[in-house]
């Protein structure tokens, strides 16, 4: 999988994913069976998994890409190192 999200971004989706997860369990009571509080809890996957990964589907449908220079150097050596072998 390609990485296309950098590292503010990663930073900014996982506490999304926080925040999501605590509004959906606590505030809107989806520990109680509330189910819109459920949803919202099952939506901060989507925000965690993207963090974790680094990687974006809707960056990639778009072709765009927030790694930063630096970010993207150490990708394309690794890239080059992967395929030297």
């Amino acid at each position: 999988m390609k990485k296309n999200v950098g590292r503010f971004d990663r930073l900014f989706r996982l506490i999304l994913g926080i925040v999501l997860l605590y509004l959906g369990l606590f505030t809107l009571e989806g520990v109680h069976g509330n189910t819109i509080g459920i949803f919202v809890a099952l939506t901060s996957i989507l925000p965690f998994y993207m963090a974790i990964t680094a990687s974006c589907f809707v960056f990639r449908w778009f072709q765009i890409n927030s790694l930063s220079k630096k970010e993207l150097k150490q990708r394309q050596k690794s890239l080059e190192k992967n395929q030297s072998i």
